[in-house]
């Protein structure tokens, strides 16, 4: 029973949920409220309305990891032998029904929000995320760039969810630009992730047909617009700190040049460099660190600027 739960833990990417609900919170409440209680307005959904948003984006992203991961046992079979749960230690029944509960209980919450709050938006939001999911797992990964792009969007979406129903918020311009600057850095960072993992995971793709940037244009493709995203990414990220004089707060300035310009140039070299299959996984696993940096900022931000 206990390593059911572990596994069925391990199938859903439980970090990455984690990593998505601290999303959320610390965009509503270290970013989002305090700005809007700055300007002398509040948000509008309840702690316990917002709980339930994010529960239903956790178990949807959930079920869209479990179907992922039903729909690549054999490709997987190539790629991760060593890390493979359905039908090595799940059974793909098993798995399966994993899979339907958490997406009913997730769609449930949303219908919640819906209906009985009268918030039709988010009800709608997290079908078309639902449904995104499940395409991007039976089809949309095998079209290069197309996949990519889906789960990167998910991101962002997941991102705007925290102020569809916050109308005060949406016509708040400093809010809705944070807002627009999380959006754009988690769906970068995201987009750059599902390319590097799509080099790393090309030799079990290419065997089974699957057809990504990395197979069809080949790995350099990947890499070059891997490591031209990451510039970008860096160059902007310096810019603003440079335009906005971010020096002036010392503490949120030298933890982003540390724990995200840093990194960020570490990852441009270490993509340049590479060449083998360990290479890019250091790589996936060091854009992670970067995206859980940026998330962890907006707490720093939030108390650098409290205690000012």
């Amino acid at each position: 029973m206990i390593q059911t739960i572990s596994y069925s833990l391990r199938l859903v990417r439980w970090p990455n949920l984690f990593m998505l609900a601290l999303l959320q919170y610390m965009v509503r409440y270290a970013m989002a409220e305090p700005l809007l209680e700055a300007n002398g307005k509040g948000m509008l959904l309840t702690d316990f309305e917002f709980f339930i948003m994010v529960m239903s984006c956790v178990l949807l992203t959930a079920g869209g990891n479990a179907i992922n991961d039903i729909e690549d046992m054999k490709i997987d079979a190539i790629n991760r032998t060593d890390k493979q749960i359905v039908g090595v230690h799940l059974s793909k029944d098993f798995a399966y029904n994993l899979y339907l509960a958490v997406t009913f209980m997730g769609v449930l919450g949303g219908l919640y929000l819906s209906y009985y709050k009268q918030l039709s938006y988010i009800g709608v939001v997290l079908l078309i995320s639902s449904g995104l999911m499940y395409f991007y797992s039976t089809s949309y990964k095998c079209i290069p760039l197309l996949g990519n792009i889906v789960v990167a969007g998910l991101t962002a979406v997941s991102i705007f969810l925290v102020v569809i129903a916050e109308p005060l918020a949406r016509e708040d311009e400093s809010v809705m630009l944070m807002i627009g600057a999380c959006m754009f850095f988690g769906f970068t960072t995201n987009l750059l992730r599902e390319i590097i993992k799509d080099i790393e995971d090309m030799e079990g793709d290419a065997a089974l047909g699957c057809k990504t940037l990395a197979t069809t244009a080949g790995p350099l493709a990947g890499k070059i617009i891997s490591i031209a995203l990451s510039a970008v990414l860096l160059l902007l990220l310096v810019s603003v700190q440079f335009l906005s004089q971010q020096w002036e707060t010392p503490i949120p300035f030298y933890y982003l040049v540390i724990t995200v310009d840093m990194p960020l140039l570490g990852l441009i070299y270490l993509l340049c460099t590479a060449t083998t299959k360990a290479h890019y996984t250091k790589a996936s696993l060091l854009l992670k660190l970067i995206l859980l940096a940026g998330i962890l900022s907006l707490a720093v931000f939030y108390f650098s600027f409290l205690n000012a």
